[in-house]
C-alpha cells in the first residue's frame, strides 16, 4: 500500500531500556525507509546517558528534544535522592514546573510545525493535546486489568481526545472495546512490528562484549531480560530460581536490566545465599547474545501489554517459560504451545515446567516448531498495510 507523503511526528517521554523504546526503535527503523513518510520524533527527556536507544535512532529522522540536557539531569538526580525531605520537595515542585513547562512547549511546537498526524507512542502526551488540531494516535502497550477507578476515567479521557487507539495484540482489544464500547470504532490492534534481520545481526554481534562477558557465556545459564520494577516481579523469579537449585539445577541465572527495584532483588538473592549464582548484569545495548546463548528465557510479570522481549527470544532460538499474566503471554506462546505458560503467580508450577522442559528434548522441538511458525506474525511486512491505513 502507498499514500501521499505525510509529515508524522512521533512522541515518546524518553528513549532508556524498556519494551516501549525498544519497539519504538523497530518503528523507527522501518518507517525511516518509506519515501512517503517524513518522521520528527518529539522526546520529552534530554538526558545522553539514560537515553541509551538514542544511537539507534535512524539518520535521516529528527529528533526534537522537550527538556534542556540540564532540567532533565536535574529531574533524574532529584528522583534518585527522594529519601532526602528536602530533595523530595524539590522534586515534587520540578515535576510541576515541568508539566506546565511540556504543555506550554507541546502547545508551540504544534502551532508553530505543521503535521499530518501525531503518534502519542507512549501514550503520556495526551495531557498535553487537547487544544491541539492536528490529529492524535494513542498506542497502548500496557493490558486494562487491574486497573480501577481514576485510571479508567483516565483512559476514557485519552480515548475521547485520540482520533484513533492502537492496541498490540487481540487480548487487550477486547479489554478496550468492552470497557469502553462507545469508543469501539476508534480501536484497532497491530501487533508490534519486528525488523527480524536487524535482529539477526544483533544477535551475531559480539564487538561490545567484555572478557568477562565472554567468559559468562561459556556458562550454561537461563536468562532474563527486564526493567528491574516491581510490576516485572523479578524477585519471585529469583524465589522460583532457589528452588530450581533445590532441585539439582546447575545453571545460572543472568538478569539483564535496571531499575528501582533493583535493591529489593539483591536482597533476596543474599537472603537466598545465591551470590555465586544469580548475576545482575545491568542494561545492555545488545543483549541479544546472552538470549542467544541462554537455556530458557524466564519471565515472571504481573502485568503487560505484548512482550515484545518473547518474540526476540524467539528469534535467538531460545524458549520461553513466563506467567500467564494479562495480556501477551498467551497469545504469543499460543496457549502454552509456542513456550511454557504459567497460571499467575504459581512458582511450583513454573518449577515443574522448567525442568519437564530441560530433561524432554521431544517437548523442546515441538515448542520450537511452533515458535518459529508463531514468530512470522510479527514480522514488519504484515503490520505495514494496517499502520499506513491509520496514517492516511
Amino acid at each position: 500500500m502507498s499514500m501521499e507523503s505525510k509529515k508524522i511526528a512521533i512522541y515518546t517521554g524518553q528513549l532508556y531500556m524498556g519494551g516501549i523504546e525498544r519497539v519504538l526503535i523497530n518503528y523507527l527503523e522501518k518507517l525511516s525507509e518509506e519515501p512517503e513518510l517524513d518522521i520528527t520524533l518529539v522526546v520529552k527527556e534530554n538526558n545522553p546517558e539514560k537515553n541509551i536507544f538514542q544511537k539507534n535512532i535512524p539518520k535521516n529522522i529528527k529528533i526534537v528534544f522537550i527538556k534542556t540536557e540540564e532540567f532533565s539531569r536535574k529531574t533524574t538526580k532529584l528522583a534518585e535522592n527522594k529519601k532526602n525531605v528536602i530533595n523530595k520537595i524539590k522534586y515534587e515542585w520540578c515535576l510541576f514546573y515541568s508539566r506546565i513547562y511540556v504543555k506550554k512547549w507541546i502547545e508551540n511546537y504544534f502551532t508553530e510545525n505543521k503535521f499530518d498526524k501525531i503518534i502519542d507512542f507512549d501514550g503520556s502526551m495526551w495531557k498535553y493535546i487537547e487544544k491541539l488540531k492536528t490529529p492524535v494516535i494513542g498506542w497502548v502497550h500496557f493490558t486494562f486489568k487491574g486497573k480501577k477507578g481514576k485510571k479508567l476515567k483516565e483512559f476514557r479521557k485519552k480515548a475521547e481526545l485520540y482520533e484513533k487507539v492502537v492496541l498490540i495484540c487481540d487480548d487487550m482489544k477486547n479489554e478496550f472495546e468492552e470497557l469502553y464500547p462507545e469508543f469501539k470504532n476508534k480501536a484497532i490492534r497491530i501487533y508490534n512490528p519486528m525488523d527480524f534481520e536487524a535482529i539477526k545481526k544483533r544477535i551475531a554481534d559480539e564487538i561490545d562484549l567484555s572478557i568477562e562477558d565472554k567468559k559468562l557465556l561459556e556458562k550454561r545459564y537461563f536468562v532474563a531480560v527486564s526493567r528491574l520494577v516491581s510490576g516485572k516481579n523479578v524477585v519471585e523469579m529469583v524465589e522460583i530460581y532457589s528452588e530450581l537449585k533445590n532441585r539439582g539445577v546447575k545453571q545460572k541465572l543472568y538478569i539483564l536490566g535496571d531499575g528501582i527495584d533493583k535493591e529489593n532483588i539483591e536482597k533476596k538473592i543474599v537472603e537466598l545465599k545465591l551470590e555465586k549464582d544469580v548475576y545482575l548484569l545491568g542494561q545492555r545495548k545488545n543483549p541479544f547474545p546472552f538470549m542467544k546463548k541462554a537455556e530458557l528465557f524466564f519471565h515472571t510479570s504481573m502485568g503487560e501489554g505484548l512482550p515484545t522481549v518473547f518474540i526476540e527470544a524467539m528469534l535467538s532460538d531460545t524458549i520461553v517459560v513466563a506467567y500467564d499474566c494479562p495480556t501477551g503471554p498467551r497469545e504469543i506462546l499460543v496457549n502454552g504451545k509456542a513456550g511454557g505458560l504459567i497460571p499467575l503467580g504459581d512458582k511450583k508450577r513454573f518449577v515443574e515446567k522448567v525442568l519437564e522442559i530441560l530433561k524432554d528434548d521431544e517437548l523442546q522441538n515441538s515448542i520450537k516448531k511452533e515458535m518459529n511458525r508463531k514468530k512470522d506474525e510479527f514480522e514488519y511486512k504484515y503490520v505495514r498495510d494496517e499502520l499506513f491505513e491509520i496514517l492516511k
